[in-house]
């Protein structure tokens, strides 16, 4: 009983973990700011687990009456379209969880901004069209989330599960991401743990591992060994994965071939560094995002 509750627990502190973040507008943009005060730095606490989309109408306002007497002019760029973000010179992807975003890119830096509060620069103008999407309206996100879900349940129930749920289901998912409502959202979200077809795990474990300047990595991975008769663990997951894809750059003639030693990398999720000997059932069941995949960032240690 008592692993029960404590296994709650860390459901509830995860969604609960937040990042300080700092927003700064472009030194470009605030050369065109026609007021005589200049915009200070925007400060927000932001739930890990959630999509800068969802809050970059907060963003837009802020900064938006600063360029307010411009807002009729044909010439102005300052529009919800193409504002950006941007952390040491690398356009931010706004499909990624904040929490991925920061372990991946933050933790990866050498700088000293790497520290809190995080400080991402707002673009309002010369949008990188060939880098990013431009931010999308909620729908779109929201349409994004559910994709991402029903991608995770097919993978661990064959899509038996989310098809059986009413709409309503799926809205109470949504909303209570968007206001921060965990007994809500697990109230749905524990239907998604379930095990089907008389198993006792997941039939393959949603994840993305990302490292820096390359695409996620997404394989087929059972978290149970059939011949063996045992469950797998995170350095099994971590081993299956970098060597396959290792062994599908070198068959693709890449140049630069993926780093296999998990030695040198630092296991990330949700700003934690869990124990390679983790069962990847359990780490699944407690450490997935809201979108039910485990999102794993692999940071190269710094000799």
């Amino acid at each position: 009983m008592s692993s029960s509750i404590d296994d709650k627990d860390i459901t509830r502190e995860l969604w609960q973990s937040r990042l300080p973040i700092c927003f700064v507008l472009s030194d470009e943009d605030i050369s065109k700011v026609n007021r005589s005060e200049l915009p200070e730095p925007l400060y927000l606490m932001l739930a890990r687990h959630i999509y800068f989309p969802c809050i970059i109408d907060k963003i837009h306002r802020y900064y938006s009456i600063y360029f307010k007497e411009n807002l009729n002019d044909p010439t102005n760029n300052v529009n919800l379209t193409n504002l950006w973000l941007e952390y040491e010179s690398i356009p931010l992807k706004w499909h990624y969880p904040i929490g991925v975003l920061y372990d991946l890119y933050a933790s990866s830096m050498a700088s000293s901004s790497a520290r809190l509060p995080w400080q991402i620069t707002v673009h309002l103008s010369k949008f990188p069209e060939g880098e990013l999407i431009r931010f999308p309206d909620k729908d779109a996100i929201k349409a994004h989330y559910m994709s991402t879900l029903k991608e995770a349940d097919a993978l661990k129930h064959k899509g038996q599960i989310i098809g059986d749920m009413q709409e309503r289901d799926h809205k109470q998912l949504w909303n209570s991401l968007l206001q921060d409502k965990y007994e809500s959202f697990w109230n749905i979200n524990n239907k998604l743990m379930a095990f089907t077809d008389n198993l006792q795990y997941f039939r393959y474990i949603p994840f993305r591992i990302y490292i820096l300047d390359k695409p996620f990595i997404q394989k087929l991975f059972s978290p149970y060994d059939a011949d063996e008769g045992k469950g797998l663990t995170l350095n099994d997951l971590l081993h299956f994965a970098l060597n396959h894809e290792a062994q599908c750059e070198l068959m693709a003639n890449e140049k630069r071939i993926l780093n296999t030693n998990i030695d040198d990398y630092q296991i990330v999720t949700h700003g934690v560094q869990p124990p390679l000997h983790t069962p990847l059932q359990w780490l699944s069941e407690h450490f997935s995002y809201p979108d039910n995949f485990l999102h794993i960032c692999l940071i190269e240690k710094r000799t």
